[in-house]
């Protein structure tokens, strides 16, 4: 894992130690783009307050709308950008995804740093989206088959059946996997 906290990670929010999800990942670390609801972040420690108004005086907001919500341990933000034509980007916190922490789980492991667009970011890699996307509590959609299947090529699969092992997770990703290479 190359996540040295010393290391200069000039992303546009360099103050926010977050770490990528959802599938913002495909572009991130494979340069596919894919229409997405929002920018999924994962932050552990966090405050929501805090990092609205990082986000607002970043961006030259003059008014910050968000929402905070709880779900078990699971800290949720979900913070509101207004952008031209009335449309609205949503930036999601989350302080630990569906399995846990990342920090002390295998999922610590494929923290990755890379550079797109001249930023460097930290993310998960393609083989952990893989995994908790295989294990979301509300399974997993047509549309993450189709993804997955476009991006295929540049997943390790047999990397992410170990972290899928590792995480006890195993049946359902082997589910998961046997359903992207169905439809490819």
């Amino acid at each position: 894992m190359d996540t040295d906290p010393g290391q200069d990670l000039s992303s546009p929010l360099p103050e926010i130690p977050g770490i990528v999800g959802g599938s913002q990942i495909f572009y991130l670390v494979a340069g596919r783009a894919f229409e997405s609801k929002d920018i999924d972040l994962f932050i552990e420690d966090y405050n929501p307050l805090e990092v609205s108004r990082i986000i607002a005086e970043t961006l030259g907001l003059e008014e910050e709308r968000f929402e905070l919500f709880k779900r078990g341990d699971n800290i949720v933000t979900h913070i509101f950008i207004p952008l031209p034509g009335r449309h609205i980007l949503s930036i999601e916190i989350m302080s630990r995804t569906h399995l846990g922490k990342i920090s002390g789980s295998p999922l610590f492991d494929e923290v990755i740093v890379v550079e797109r667009d001249g930023n460097r970011y930290w993310a998960l890699s393609l083989e952990a989206y893989a995994v908790l996307t295989a294990s979301r509590p509300e399974g997993w959609s047509v549309i993450d088959i189709e993804r997955f299947k476009d991006m295929g090529e540049n997943i390790n699969w047999d990397r992410a059946e170990s972290l899928s092992r590792s995480l006890s997770m195993q049946d359902r990703f082997r589910r998961f996997r046997e359903a992207v290479e169905k439809e490819s």
